[in-house]
C-alpha cells in the first residue's frame, strides 16, 4: 500500500514553534497537521497569485477593446433589467 505521506524535518525558529504549539493546543490538533495546514495554505495563495500575474500579464499583451466595454456594459444592463423584471 503507497503511504499518502512523507515525513519532512525543518528547522524552525523558537519564536515561531512557540506560536505553532500555541495554535495546536488551541485548536487540538498535531504539530504536523498545523505545519501542513500552513504550508497548504501557503502553496494556494502563491498559485493563486501566480494566476493572477498571468492574467494580468496576457491583459497587458491584448487588453478589451472599446466594442468589448459597450457590449459588456450593453450584456450588463440587460441582464439588471430582467432581474429588476423578476423581482415585480
Amino acid at each position: 500500500m503507497a503511504r499518502l505521506s512523507a515525513k519532512v524535518a525543518c528547522s524552525l525558529d523558537r519564536r515561531l514553534l512557540a506560536r505553532v504549539e500555541r495554535l495546536r493546543a488551541r485548536t487540538g490538533e498535531s504539530r504536523s497537521a498545523v505545519i501542513g495546514r500552513a504550508l497548504a495554505l501557503l502553496t494556494t495563495d502563491e498559485a493563486q497569485a501566480a494566476a493572477v500575474r498571468r492574467y494580468v500579464e496576457a491583459y497587458r499583451e491584448m487588453p478589451e477593446s472599446s466594442e468589448d466595454v459597450v457590449a459588456a456594459s450593453s450584456t450588463a444592463l440587460r441582464a439588471l433589467a430582467s432581474l429588476a423584471r423578476e423581482e415585480h
